[in-house]
């Protein structure tokens, strides 16, 4: 019987090591070559970035210097007491405001639809109509009631809750008349002084 001869290929054992370490080479070297393209990429956007302000920079300063140069510059507008505190008293609280609308459309019936609201809407200089606010809509009544009760009753309602009536020593319906177009609807004009 014959011994089995073992035989052993270096050539293409180190030509198999040498293939595996280039292949490790060439990850390497992307994994490197990403890295640094990544890095190049962030720096070439943050450089186009900067170059973006400046140039918007330099012209604000050029509009802002021919503005200086033209002696354009705005005047300020004198307001007498009384404006600033009108200015002051429909502007500094949103939450009231904010508050009596959302009463206002917690009052409002289902069968209404409110066509606009405005604040001092003739746009008067009269101290008495600086606060005035002006609901106007139109109801339609279920069934066979009176298409003026929901009117007075949304006009009761609204001069009995103390969130939307706060500020107003009188809320009136100042006109109300039926809608020709809609047979049964009513339109009408809450007035708020």
């Amino acid at each position: 019987m014959s011994d089995p001869v073992f035989t052993i290929n270096f050539r293409r054992e180190m030509f198999e090591r040498e293939l595996a370490r280039s292949r490790r080479r060439v990850i390497a070297l992307a994994a490197w070559v990403g890295y640094f393209g990544v890095f190049a990429l962030i720096v070439w956007s943050y450089i186009l970035n900067a170059q973006g302000m400046l140039r918007r920079t330099a012209m604000i300063e050029r509009q802002t210097a021919q503005f200086v140069a033209s002696q354009n510059l705005p005047r300020k507008v004198p307001l007498d007491d009384s404006q600033v505190a009108a200015i002051e008293r429909f502007y500094g609280s949103p939450r009231q405001w904010r508050d009596k609308l959302a009463r206002l459309s917690a009052l409002i019936p289902s069968t209404a639809a409110l066509k606009s609201l405005g604040l001092n809407p003739s746009g008067s200089n009269q101290s008495s109509d600086q606060d005035k606010f002006v609901i106007t809509g139109s109801l339609r009544p279920t069934g066979a009631e009176d298409p003026m009760r929901g009117v007075v009753q949304l006009v009761a309602a609204l001069q009995a809750d103390s969130a939307f009536s706060a500020g107003y020593q009188s809320i009136k319906l100042s006109q109300s008349h039926a809608d020709p177009t809609v047979k049964g609807t009513t339109e009408f004009t809450i007035e708020c002084r």
